[in-house]
């Protein structure tokens, strides 16, 4: 008695309500859903007008968001760290080439017999090269940076003379440079 009225119960659930299990619908959603298809097209419109002008604000953010994190995501190629190592290479070098000392901007005078030198060093900027081998540890690197120093002599009969004077070169010396690499940044 009871299985058959649990039987019963169930069949006239479904018949009449739907299953829910099975995307059954009732009569009252049926009715609504009319209305809501008539309500439906006025969002639309502006979305077709935002997809016109390009992404929404939240699909740029999204983007955005993944830009950054994208870099951050497992570890740096060798070609980026290469990269990096060319671009830490040409700043040491920079930087050598401003704190050498006689530069340019204040040239060393002396005597040379009756004549005056004005002598200074410079960095030749444009003959940088870098090159990377592999560290003792994995994720680890060595790299040299090569550069020329540039030994410049400008002579005249006079100490004015010889500070406003053309320059020559007389000299090169070639340096290498040692910095590592730690698995996050160049250092030197």
């Amino acid at each position: 008695m009871r299985k058959s009225m649990m039987c019963t119960v169930l069949a006239l659930g479904f018949a009449l309500g739907g299953c829910a299990l099975f995307g059954g619908n009732s009569s009252v959603e049926e009715e609504a859903a009319p209305q809501q298809a008539e309500a439906a097209p006025a969002p639309e419109a502006p979305a077709a007008e935002e997809a016109a002008k390009g992404k929404t604000g939240a699909d740029k953010k999204a983007k955005k968001k993944a830009e950054k994190k994208a870099p951050s995501r497992g570890a740096k190629t060798e070609a980026q760290i290469a990269a990096e190592l060319e671009a830490t290479g040409r700043k040491l070098a920079a930087q050598a080439g401003r704190t050498l000392v006689p530069s340019k901007a204040a040239k060393q005078v002396s005597r040379d017999g009756a004549d005056f030198v004005a002598t200074y060093v410079e960095v030749d900027a444009g003959q940088v090269r870098t090159e990377m081998r592999p560290g003792t540890s994995a994720g680890q690197y060595v790299g040299f940076v090569r550069y020329q120093e540039k030994f410049m002599e400008c002579r005249g009969k006079s100490k004015k003379d010889a500070l406003a004077a053309p320059c020559r070169q007389v000299k090169t010396r070639n340096l290498t440079e040692l910095i590592r690499y730690d698995g996050k940044s160049w250092h030197y």
